[in-house]
């Protein structure tokens, strides 16, 4: 995904496609590759959970190469994205944890949030 929108940027940009990398490219990769980690770390087999990950990954990136991508609007650093895409990891190992909650109990979502 780092890869992708490193690409994305520096084609819409105009720059050379090796200008998209930098120091910050490995601490990225890093950072979305962590509930990927955690998946394989805990052993989880099951496909969903990998599935949903990589989807909620695929939005989260999306959206980044959306805004880095539009015409400047100036006003500096967007530092509310920046902090959004730290955490991304987050709600992404969530999601992936609560998929594979569902399996293994084999209730759906809805029941288990009603207690049923």
């Amino acid at each position: 995904m780092v890869a992708i929108s490193n690409t994305v940027w520096t084609a819409i940009a105009g720059f050379s496609l090796l200008s998209g990398w930098d120091d910050a490219s490995s601490f990225q990769i890093l950072i979305a590759s962590g509930p990927f980690m955690m998946l394989s770390l805990f052993g989880v087999s099951a496909r969903r959970p990998w599935i949903v990950g990589l989807c909620v990954t695929v939005a989260f990136w999306a959206y980044y190469t959306y805004v880095t991508s539009r015409p400047y609007d100036g006003g500096g650093a967007n530092i509310g994205l920046g902090i959004l895409m730290m955490v991304s990891p987050v709600p992404i190992a969530g999601a992936c944890l609560l998929s594979l909650l569902t399996l293994t109990d084999g209730r759906s979502a809805d029941e288990m949030a009603s207690g049923r």
